[in-house]
């Protein structure tokens, strides 16, 4: 009778620890399951309103709370004030640099690799950050390439994603050349300020003319701080200490 017990009990015994060791090799739950991959947050709908998200924001892909936000904002404004101000609903953000595009220089012998096509050490960031175009041609007279990439990604942590590859001697967003109206939004604590800026006059090489709208929101309500005409008053108004820092954050980003 004892040994029918014993035998009994050392069956129960076997079988939990089968059960428990098949559990044990099953896969945990993990999050990169689930988590979307840079790439497949942008390009969002509104290019506007991704690229402000995008200098606002510094980081790679734009967030998509404040994108949301800045669609919101633009939205009110020119609903708001876009009837008195017709220059409003016309002038567009245009970033300092050309987002998803980045120049990299390499040292000559790197170059030569390029050119023959025989570099791939970029190879595994160019898949994984979806490069769409290379662009070689300035390999033979001045050691850089340019890469173009099918997101609205910041140039500037793409920058520092590929410094660290061999036979780079730099990398920076591509730029623009020339002037042109543009809105230039500033993050502060109580929310974002949009500075509108009309301008004319041999744009290429810098606007001449300028016309200003300041916009600030309270309570989700935009409100117009001011509006000033420097070629018809040049005296700068009260508001212009404040409002010109978003030209300013315009300039570092």
């Amino acid at each position: 009778m004892i040994n029918v017990w014993r035998i009994t009990l050392v069956l129960i015994l076997s079988s939990c620890l089968v059960i428990s060791g098949s559990n044990s090799w099953s896969k945990p739950a993990s999050n990169e399951d689930t988590v979307l991959s840079p790439t497949e947050l942008t390009p969002k709908d509104n290019v506007e309103a991704e690229l402000i998200a995008l200098c606002l924001s510094g980081k790679l892909v734009a967030p998509d709370s404040l994108y949301e936000q800045v669609l919101s904002d633009l939205a009110a404004i020119r609903s708001t004030f876009g009837n008195d101000f017709e220059p409003i609903n016309r002038i567009t953000f245009v970033p300092p640099w050309r987002a998803g595009g980045l120049i990299i220089g390499f040292d000559d012998t790197t170059a030569q690799k390029v050119a023959n096509g025989e570099y791939q050490a970029w190879d595994e960031l160019n898949k994984k950050y979806q490069v769409s175009k290379i662009n070689t041609r300035p390999i033979s007279f001045i050691g850089t390439s340019e890469l173009y990439f099918e997101g609205r990604l910041h140039p500037r942590r793409l920058a520092e994603l590929y410094a660290g590859l061999p036979g780079i001697r730099y990398t920076e967003p591509n730029g623009r050349i020339g002037d042109s109206p543009n809105i230039y939004p500033r993050q502060t604590e109580d929310g974002i300020t949009y500075l509108f800026r009309d301008a004319w006059g041999d744009c290429p090489s810098g606007c001449i003319y300028s016309e200003y709208w300041y916009f600030v929101f309270e309570e989700n309500q935009p409100i117009l701080i001011g509006h000033w005409a420097p070629h018809e008053d040049p005296q700068e108004p009260d508001w212009w200490d404040e409002a010109k820092q978003n030209i300013e954050q315009f300039h570092e980003w």
